[in-house]
């Protein structure tokens, strides 16, 4: 944690009050900076602007340009939109090809890549085991679910069971699979929309999504965008405590955790919305955090949740074979104490500080 005099120092700008692990540190509000914000896949958005700002009339075109862009990211991604593409393809019968658009298509293929690079514990048909355990849109149970039911919902699940037989058009082999994108469709959106602003010639900018964050730029000369990790803490608000600080520029960052989005069941166990394809529960050792830094958002968000899965003893040494991936694992100890494992890179790559020191960056 950051002592009194240096939270004092600190403008503390919480970006995913419900969800997310990254939080936006600046000194003070300043007329250098523009920002916008918003709510998109059932979180939040927001972007910040580096000098020289845009003019009121310019900006005001921006913010409607990018919740445009969001909305219709959404139409394409979202499961809780029954009108959404998603929804088409999840209706789909078994062997049907049925065409999509390049920037869905984009995004599956991406997961199923994925999917293989890990052997499985990064899977965009877990759906059925994610809504069972009670973090899917049937809400919340209290109960681990039984054996029958694990196994029913299990059958449903295979990345394998998803074909992309050629450019953008999708099939599944069972009727009943069910795709959802939700651990890369956060991160898209976050390079949709950076791209855009790139494409107006925008170049310093920090966008986020849900506590995803691509840093474009520096925030001032020769000054990073500084991003606070949270401290996971399954009763702690959002931004309470500070495990450290990124320092990025022309980077992505991604965290998942065991934190962010869990219950405790009628018996007493908790249990997190991080469900390990590979054994149909949720993920289930003493990784509490991952952050991962990437060259954009989605191959950062995808791989947070992977790595969250895998842990550091298996997770690390992918890490290590993927040019410009780094990652930092934060261990839960028995006595509710923290340790760190990172990949060779990461501390380097983002000028990484751990909590309570303050260089004054």
């Amino acid at each position: 944690m950051l002592n009194k005099s240096q939270t004092a120092a600190i403008l503390v700008i919480i970006l995913a009050a419900a969800a997310g692990a990254l939080f936006v540190m600046k000194r003070t509000p300043s007329a250098d900076f523009a920002y916008f914000q918003g709510n998109t896949m059932g979180t939040t958005w927001s972007v910040r602007l580096a000098g020289p700002v845009p003019d009121s009339a310019a900006l005001a075109v921006i913010q409607n340009d990018i919740e445009l862009l969001l909305q219709n990211i959404n139409r394409e991604m979202s499961i809780y939109d029954p009108e959404s593409i998603i929804s088409e393809v999840n209706r789909l019968e078994a062997d049907v090809a049925m065409n999509v658009p390049e920037t869905l298509y984009g995004v599956m293929r991406f997961s199923l890549d994925l999917a293989n690079l890990t052997g499985g514990a990064f899977d965009p048909t877990v759906g059925p085991l994610v809504n069972l355990w009670g973090f899917g849109p049937d809400g919340a149970v209290r109960a681990s679910p039984g054996t029958d039911q694990i196994e029913a919902a299990r059958s449903r699940v295979g990345f394998e069971k998803l074909k992309l037989p050629e450019s953008n058009v999708v099939l599944k082999t069972r009727a009943d699979v069910y795709v959802d994108l939700g651990a890369v469709a956060k991160g898209f959106g976050v390079d949709a929309v950076a791209e855009m602003l790139v494409a107006r010639g925008i170049t310093s900018c920090l966008v986020e999504i849900g506590g995803e964050v691509r840093a474009l730029g520096m925030r001032k000369p020769g000054r990073k965008w500084r991003i606070g990790v949270q401290r996971p803490n399954y009763r702690a608000p959002s931004g309470s405590g500070l495990q450290g600080v990124l320092h990025l520029a022309d980077m992505a960052a991604a965290t998942s955790g065991d934190y962010q989005n869990f219950y405790v069941t009628d018996s007493g166990q908790t249990l997190s919305h991080i469900i390990d394809p590979r054994t149909a529960a949720p993920a289930g050792h003493s990784t509490a955090g991952v952050t991962v830094l990437a060259p954009d958002c989605m191959t950062a968000d995808g791989w947070a949740t992977a790595l969250y899965v895998l842990g550091p003893e298996a997770g690390l040494p992918l890490v290590e074979a993927q040019p410009g991936l780094e990652a930092l694992f934060v261990i839960r100890e028995n006595d509710q104490s923290f340790r760190e494992m990172a990949s060779s890179g990461f501390a380097a790559l983002a000028d990484y500080e751990p909590a309570g020191l303050e260089t004054g960056k």
